[in-house]
């Protein structure tokens, strides 16, 4: 298996889709696991773990939904959804759910291929060198590292982000003050530029304001621009 592939977990009900993944997966240098439901999806990931989880969400028995709340509770593995529940409603919620992706069926391999890598590269945080620094911001009220997604509040609980909010924030965090058009941090989470993904960079913000504690209102990190993008408007303390 190549340096970079993963080990990949597909949760799919459908055989003869599960077998195509795996087909797909495994020509990239990936070592694919597979689970028909839930039950079975969540005692292979507790066994053997996984670089990155994708899951269907219309599962026999438990829903793809309470899969997503179990993967999350154990830690922050990448997961990307695949479902028939297509609107954009349904897929924002997967992505407030904590999914880091959302590919509509049906998709071409292709294209989930493509996604994988993209999550994967972030997730990994880009072979590097050195590690990136730690960002702090408003004199510590906010330190984050980047290399683990790894976040600390003043006065609250730590957290981590998924890939895609820490890649957000990072960008921002490059830019003090600036404004960050939408479609300039839908390249940096690697989305896709059309009309439903463009609401990923809108969940990503409103998921780091979530678990930072960040008014909307009164914002002490991240700005609203109206019909233009985001801002950070809080201070980048200088790297001791």
């Amino acid at each position: 298996m190549p340096a970079m592939g993963a080990r990949i977990l597909v949760v799919e009900d459908e055989p003869q889709l599960r077998s195509l993944l795996r087909l797909y997966l495994e020509r990239d240098g990936h070592a694919v696991a597979d689970a028909g439901d839930g039950p079975t999806a969540l005692a292979a990931f507790d066994r053997d773990g996984a670089d990155l989880v994708i899951l269907d969400l219309m599962l026999p028995g438990m829903q793809g939904e309470t899969v997503l709340e179990a993967l999350r509770d154990a830690g922050d593995v990448p997961v990307l959804i695949t479902s028939a529940k297509r609107s954009d409603a349904e897929r924002i919620a997967g992505l407030r759910a904590g999914a880091d992706d959302y590919l509509p069926k049906p998709f071409n391999p292709h294209e989930l291929t493509a996604r994988v890598a993209a999550i994967l590269r972030r997730s990994r945080g880009a072979a590097v060198d050195a590690p990136p620094p730690i960002i702090s911001l408003d004199r510590g009220r906010l330190v984050l590292d980047p290399g683990s997604r790894r976040f600390t509040v003043a006065g609250g609980e730590p957290g981590r982000l998924t890939p895609g909010e820490s890649a957000l924030l990072v960008a921002l965090a490059a830019r003090p003050g600036a404004v960050l058009a939408r479609q300039q941090l839908l390249d940096v989470v690697a989305r896709r530029p059309d009309e439903v993904f463009e609401r990923v960079v809108d969940v990503h913000v409103a998921n780091i304001r979530r678990k930072v504690g960040d008014d909307a209102g009164e914002p002490w990190l991240i700005e609203t621009v109206p019909a233009t993008g985001y801002r950070l408007v809080a201070n980048v303390d200088p790297v001791p």
